[in-house]
């Protein structure tokens, strides 16, 4: 399993208290939250890398 730094969980978790608090909840879905916190990460500095390959279990 890959570390995940503190500061990027805790930036992943703002970002997403950011979004439940200003998306009205009829209007909030998983893609839509995933690319804000997307979003943040990136404009925090941090760098994402996705690949299709499934997580090691």
């Amino acid at each position: 399993m890959t570390h995940m730094p503190q500061a990027a969980v805790t930036t992943i978790a703002a970002a997403l208290d950011d979004y439940r608090r200003t998306t009205p909840a009829e209007q909030q879905n998983p893609d839509e939250a995933a690319h804000y916190v997307a979003g943040r990460l990136l404009a925090s500095g941090w760098e994402l890398h996705i690949t299709d390959e499934p997580a090691a279990a």
